[in-house]
């Protein structure tokens, strides 16, 4: 389609338009028309004369106006390109870190380098590999005092070049610099001593300093990296670390690759003296000891200058030309034309594009997708498409309005252009969803790198209304490379890497795999069953039951979900429910959980019955009524019924959970927090929200003998229910020395192995009466009675959420 504007100029340039009007008035007979017409052309000419004088003056103004604003473009465009060029020299020497980073943090280079130091190894993994980067080049591994163990050299450099009395001012400062970053990142203080952490878990991160410098008169790179173990499973040896120093040359191809990204034109580097006055086109270059080594200089472009000397002539010229043709029916039937040009342009373009960020929309993003796949040679000629969605958009809307949320779009739509190369597509297909087209790649990792630049992009803060909105965005890629394969296909493989980016907690990229295709077929296999089993009454209920403090009167149960497979046996619900829970069969699931447990639940009127609930049954705007006619309807006490949640019902949506409670506790049934300490602030919703009770995690309880810091946790737990007036149920009881330790701390409930596994309804009953029995015996003096029979372990055992 020819955009708008060039029908603009193709009509703008028709200079038979006034005849062909006037042939057309002719032929329908419409002589009045023509005459008007012929009126309109004379009294434009008449005002265009009229006029001409005025705008002769009025060029004389134009071109003062013209030369003062060319001078402000060239400033403005030279201050433009000093501030390129030094995010560039920043990305430069981030680049060279990340360089030296892929051989100086591994577990192998830590072992052969620092621990012990293999000569051999430390020249054929680091040396020769580092020092062909340029051709002048210097990769050394040394102490942390700079004592060097290895050196190699290319080019015109040599082991002396190190000791270069000016290199060697910076680089013992580099090198102090790294090793003091080093210290602060594996020390710890504790009680006032300092002391060295050799299991340093997930917080030790790379360590690096880069700074340029000059040699012999030429700009250089130098890097010192610390080398370090890359995993969790290599202690730190104590003392200063070995260090490995990569000196690369930036004469020649380097300089012009640093000018060809921004295309500084002429850019290179004087070593002179300070300057009294520093040129605009001029950046000065500092080494790692803060000493001006030179200057990096380039011919700026003067696009303002330019303009104006070609322009000038021209524009006086066309002025008196317009002022000319802007006569009579000729500048009516322009602006009649070009207004009916553009309407139907506009037409064509809305009908194809997304009237927000005016990107392609999904009709046209297919069309392009389509021709590029038709267009796709052999390999390695590739193509990839990438599915971006804003994470928590949805909150954007909700919070700041739609307003901000449109705002929003425009942002990332203007990123995401900025983030691929001119022959790609972006595309806006849906509400805070984009798709990619990347064509021209022959390499998947070039491809990959889209996918990072564009995290890079979307993780900076957007200024919305005044405010700083931090957002991130997941997606799905897929690669094809010459096979035989539709656009759908194409789209859908694509949606399901997105889905799967989401699923494993957005804020990433997944690289398409023919294995989820398979697990989504899987699942979608398992649903179709699971809605069987809700039809055929396949599912069964177990209860494990909740204890007192000296384990001997069981005063609760929790209910489980079974699924009775057909062929399969009897199934956990980690196996089912995940499916369930995104499925619409979650309302129906959960229904049938909590009326067979409050109908098994008759028979034990002593005993509190308690029910996991998803967070997208909860969250469903009929809970509370339909569970209060459950309730009604199977003529149960909802005093005795505890519905368990999970932090993630409130961590979401705070202020419909604050409804949601209010609805419960109206019904009269409790609200128990399930897995109290492993969310990320379990502390603020007990503050917030009016739970009754909170139990304890299994992880915390399984290491109380043997690890002070889960005991000190248990104890402070404890203490905080009662101080709130909570109960408190301690999960996962499997050893008497848990049991003793909870009853010493003034624990409330037990559950766990140690006192029974999750056993079916009429278990329950059995171990009553055989308490109840082991009651009435202590009354009457017999000894040595157990306070209840053992009970039968099901196929499928361990506590499992509803």
């Amino acid at each position: 389609m020819e955009p708008w504007y060039q029908q603009y100029r193709t009509l703008s340039e028709d200079k038979d338009w006034p005849d062909a009007l006037h042939e057309s008035a002719a032929e329908a007979g419409a002589e009045d028309l023509r005459a008007q017409l012929r009126q309109r052309q004379g009294l434009s000419w008449r005002l265009t004369l009229s006029l001409a004088g005025v705008m002769l003056a009025a060029v004389a103004i134009a071109m003062a106006g013209l030369y003062w604003a060319a001078r402000k473009t060239d400033e403005s465009a030279i201050r433009f390109e000093r501030g390129l060029l030094r995010n560039l020299l920043d990305a430069e020497k981030e680049r060279a870190a990340k360089e030296i980073e892929n051989f100086a943090v591994s577990d192998t280079t830590y072992r052969n380098v620092h621990m012990t130091f293999d000569k051999d190894w430390a020249e054929g993994r680091i040396g020769e590999r580092l020092a062909t980067v340029t051709h002048d080049s210097i990769v050394a591994v040394v102490k942390a005092n700079g004592t060097p163990r290895h050196i190699t050299t290319t080019g015109s450099y040599t082991t002396e070049t190190l000791n270069n009395q000016h290199v060697s001012a910076s680089l013992d400062r580099m090198l102090s610099a790294v090793a003091e970053t080093y210290w602060r990142t594996i020390k710890s203080t504790s009680d006032g001593t300092t002391y060295f952490v050799h299991d340093y878990g997930s917080h030790l991160q790379p360590t690096h300093a880069t700074a340029f410098d000059s040699i012999g008169g030429k700009p250089v790179v130098v890097t010192v990296v610390a080398v370090l173990p890359g995993g969790e499973d290599t202690a730190l040896i104590e003392g200063p670390p070995s260090m490995v120093v990569h000196v690369r040359s930036l004469e020649g191809p380097g300089i012009g690759r640093l000018g060809n990204v921004n295309r500084l034109q002429d850019l290179r580097f004087e070593a002179s003296q300070r300057l009294e006055r520093l040129p605009p086109n001029t950046l000065p270059l500092y080494n790692g000891a803060s000493q001006l080594i030179g200057y990096l200089t380039w011919t700026p472009k003067r696009h303002g200058t330019s303009m104006l000397d070609e322009a000038s002539p021209m524009m006086v010229l066309a002025m008196l030309v317009l002022t000319i043709l802007a006569a009579g029916v000729l500048r009516h039937t322009h602006v009649t034309t070009v207004r009916l040009a553009y309407s139907e342009a506009l037409a064509r373009h809305r009908a194809l594009h997304d009237d927000l960020s005016q990107l392609p929309n999904r009709v046209l993003f297919s069309r392009r997708l389509s021709e590029a796949l038709e267009s796709l040679g052999t390999p390695p000629a590739m193509v990839g498409v990438i599915y971006v969605d804003l994470d928590y958009f949805k909150e954007v809307n909700d919070t700041l309005g739609h307003h901000a949320g449109d705002a929003l779009i425009k942002e990332v739509a203007s990123r995401l252009l900025s983030s691929v190369a001119p022959g790609d597509v972006v595309s806006r297909i849906s509400g805070d969803e984009f798709s990619l087209l990347i064509c021209g790649r022959t390499d998947q990792s070039a491809i990959i790198d889209v996918c990072r630049h564009i995290e890079v992009a979307i993780s900076e803060p957007f200024e919305i209304d005044d405010q700083q909105l931090h957002s991130s965005c997941s997606m799905g890629l897929v690669i094809t490379c010459g096979e035989e394969i539709s656009p759908a296909e194409l789209l859908r493989r694509a949606d399901i890497a997105l889905y799967r980016a989401k699923e494993e907690g957005r804020g990433r990229y997944i690289l398409y795999q023919e294995s989820m295709s398979d697990e989504i077929r899987l699942s979608q296999k398992m649903e179709r069953e699971l809605r069987v089993a809700l039809e055929e009454d396949q599912f069964e209920l177990v209860y494990q039951p909740q204890v007192s403090a000296d384990g001997r009167t069981t005063n609760g149960v929790e209910a489980l979900i079974r699924w009775r497979h057909p062929e399969q046996g009897l199934l956990a619900p980690d196996t089912f429910m995940p499916i369930v829970e995104r499925s619409d069969l979650i309302w129906q699931v959960g229904a049938w959980v909590i009326r067979t447990a409050c109908r098994d639940g008759r028979q034990w009127p002593e005993l509190s019955l308690a029910v996991n609930v998803s967070p997208n049954q909860i969250r469903h705007p009929d809970f509370a009524e339909v569970l209060q006619q459950i309730l009604k309807e199977e003529n149960f006490d909802p005093r005795r019924l505890e519905i368990e949640i999970t932090e993630s019902v409130v961590m979401d949506h705070l202020d419909s959970a604050v409804r949601i409670f209010d609805s419960l506790h109206g019904i009269g049934v409790s609200i128990a927090l399930d897995d109290f300490g492993t969310g990320f602030s379990s502390l603020s919703y007990l503050r917030r929200f009016a739970f009754d009770k909170f139990k304890i995690d299994r992880a915390f309880i399984t290491a109380v003998e043997t690890e002070p810091e889960s005991a000190a946790i248990v104890h402070t737990l404890i203490a905080l229910a009662d101080a709130l007036g909570m109960k408190v149920t301690a999960e996962g009881i499997e050893t008497k020395g848990q049991h003793r330790f909870l009853h010493d701390s003034g624990c409330d409930q037990l559950q766990g192995y140690l006192f029974s596994p999750p056993v079916p309804a009429n278990e329950i009953t059995v171990r009553l009466k055989a308490e109840e029995m082991a009651r009435a015996a202590q009354g009457t003096g017999l000894e040595n009675t157990p306070p209840h029979q053992p009970v039968k372990r099901l196929a499928v055992e361990g506590r499992q959420a509803t």
